[in-house]
């Protein structure tokens, strides 16, 4: 440049930084906005702050933050994004709370959001309740669809099924996100009539179902085992509201087959996929071959399955596992054999607990 570069110059390269993930370089621009200062800018800051957090680097976020002489309701949901986005959720909460009894800055919609998302998380009901009593104290809050789904979905990822339908019925504006996020959550925990009623009602406040709408049905179907429902959903997806499967669908309905115990109609859809199968279809397959116990379908598929290259590390897992619960030691070792060779290690489950003092 022949001119010198002002505060919008920085912020706008320092934008284009963040959408590269270049920390190098942005690292630079950073060094030429103090070398350069003529003052306190909360505009330029705030960009220097979005960058770190959008990089990754929470640790100079981090720092930027503590030093800025001025921060206002961004700086602060910058952070507190940026720890709920990479899993620092309880620094996210923590975050806010300083943020509240500090009186620095006022947390809008986006503050809110973001740190329902680190409750929902690591499932902590009681800090995803005390946030409900904060916004339930903003009226602003509550009759916002965008702060009422993500409250939604905190319940229903902790596990609070009853309070999800509560402030679903309370929800003043009821979009495809409040419908799909409360018929997914009816879904996963085993209440697939309620689903297929949601799913009516759903369609006489006239919204139209999306794909996610589907994957709830489809789950729910296959946990209670409507599988001539489920096949009815399917189909009327794809004839009716014109959606696509995807492969999750597609998964669904070979889980769906499986827990009734129908492998053999499972095993020709998926040969029959018009897409190729994922390790979620081969693991949904291998499971229903595991739970009813069927040794011929497995010698059937396994051709299929090759060296494993494509699968998921869990479903590589269910191979050896389903060949050593038939006492088919041999296979099962070949199988650790190639997962070791292949450099494969499954991760140690691992669950959270909330507790109460």
């Amino acid at each position: 440049m022949d001119v010198e570069p002002n505060s919008f110059t920085l912020v706008s390269v320092l934008t284009a930084c963040s959408s590269l993930g270049a920390l190098k370089l942005g690292k630079a621009v950073h060094g030429y906005s103090l070398r350069n200062s003529s003052g306190s800018n909360v505009i330029l800051d705030n960009a220097i702050l979005d960058f770190y957090t959008r990089c990754g680097n929470l640790v100079d976020a981090g720092h930027m933050f503590v030093n800025m002489l001025k921060r206002d309701v961004f700086s602060w949901t910058t952070l507190i994004g940026g720890y709920a986005q990479r899993g620092f959720c309880e620094e996210a909460v923590g975050l806010f709370q300083e943020m509240i009894e500090g009186g620095e800055a006022e947390p809008n919609e986006v503050t809110i959001i973001n740190l329902l998302s680190a409750c929902s998380s690591v499932g902590a009901l009681n800090l995803g309740e005390w946030i409900h009593s904060y916004i339930s104290r903003r009226n602003d809050f509550v009759a916002n669809g965008n702060v009422g789904n993500a409250l939604i979905n905190m319940y229903v990822k902790c596990g609070d099924l009853g309070m999800a339908v509560e402030v679903f019925n309370a929800l003043e504006r009821k979009d495809i996100i409040s419908w799909g996020t409360i018929t997914c959550g009816m879904a996963m925990s085993g209440y697939g009539n309620r689903v297929l009623q949601l799913f009516s009602l759903m369609l006489v406040h006239g919204i139209p179902p999306d794909g996610v709408t589907f994957i709830g049905l489809l789950s729910a179907c296959s946990h209670a085992g409507l599988v001539d429902q489920g096949l009815m959903f399917f189909n009327a997806m794809k004839d009716v509201y014109g959606i696509k499967p995807r492969v999750q669908h597609y998964a669904c309905v070979v889980d769906m087959y499986g827990r009734a115990g129908l492998l053999e109609k499972a095993e020709a859809f998926v040969r029959q996929m018009p897409i190729e199968a994922d390790s979620a279809v081969w693991g949904a397959l291998l499971n229903a071959c595991r739970i009813h116990g069927d040794d011929e379908m497995f010698k059937r598929i396994r051709h299929c399955l090759g060296d494993g290259g494509d699968l998921s590390i869990g479903t590589l897992a269910l191979l050896p596992n389903s060949y050593a619960s038939s006492d088919r030691w041999n296979k099962a070792n070949k199988v650790r054999d190639e997962m070791r060779w292949m450099g494969v290690k499954k991760t140690a489950g691992r669950s959270w607990i909330e507790t109460t003092g």
